[in-house]
């Protein structure tokens, strides 16, 4: 399963060919219409074309014949055995597929925690409950108060049965962020009610909450995505230890 973690930053020299590229266009547009981005023109044997690009955020390689008969997606190796384009996909690819991540954090259904001028922000997967994301909401609130980060928390219903039912509870009410800050001040004292009917679009969008998480490797609440200094994609899931590593 791909993780936000399976990328290794590698560097690696590659050429470009833009008379090469000009042969390439069948094969290329065929897959360009299935979901494969292409990325970077690298290096390939006598008689293919090879590129570096992603799917559905899969980083991966394309070798296509010179002839436009036949393609591969997949590694190449030397006589030696080493993995040639590993170290293209992670020069070239993993920008581009990390950006495309974001992109998907930022478009998925989550509930503002924090100032939105907060120069740091941080994805929470969270579900009404976990404990342990109320631990986490709590032990956040000094940052997230002196408006130095900000969280968006993305609801799911995985740890009962009534979780998917108490996120669409706070999603439709006319205030969520509102509801869901009461919710978690209250201690445990006051309850969620579960939802029995969800309507269509909220439960679609919790469903595609889910889909990301588990796309991503994560398994359990809270999951935690954020950028660091270098603006390079980092992640932790459960409650973490040190607050300051990931805030400060």
């Amino acid at each position: 399963m791909f993780t936000l973690k399976s990328l290794s930053i590698c560097t690696f020299g590659l050429l470009f060919s833009s008379a090469i590229l000009a042969n390439t266009n069948t094969i290329q547009t065929k897959l360009e219409k299935e979901g494969y981005t292409f990325v970077k023109q690298i290096p390939a044997p006598t008689g293919l074309i090879g590129w570096t690009g992603y799917k559905d955020e899969y980083p991966s390689t394309v070798f296509i014949s010179q002839d436009q008969k036949y393609y591969i997606v997949g590694d190449l190796m030397d006589q030696n055995g080493k993995n040639l384009t590993e170290e293209a996909i992670n020069t070239h690819a993993k920008g581009a597929v990390l950006d495309e991540i974001w992109k998907s954090l930022e478009k998925s259904t989550w509930i503002q925690d924090g100032s939105p001028q907060a120069p740091k922000i941080i994805y929470v997967f969270n579900d009404a409950n976990c404990p342990y994301c109320h631990t986490f909401w709590k032990q956040a609130r000094p940052w997230v108060d002196s408006g130095k980060v900000q969280l968006r928390h993305i609801m799911v219903g995985v740890i009962r049965p009534s979780s998917k039912g108490q996120a669409a509870t706070i999603l439709s009410t006319t205030n969520p962020a509102e509801t869901f800050k009461k919710y978690n001040l209250a201690e445990g004292k006051s309850k969620i009610q579960d939802m029995p009917n969800i309507p269509k679009a909220i439960s679609d969008k919790l469903d595609e909450n889910a889909k990301m998480m588990d796309k991503y490797g994560f398994y359990a609440t809270p999951a935690l995505v954020w950028k660091n200094a270098k603006g390079e994609i980092e992640s932790q899931q459960g409650a973490p230890k040190d607050l300051k590593k990931i805030f400060d």
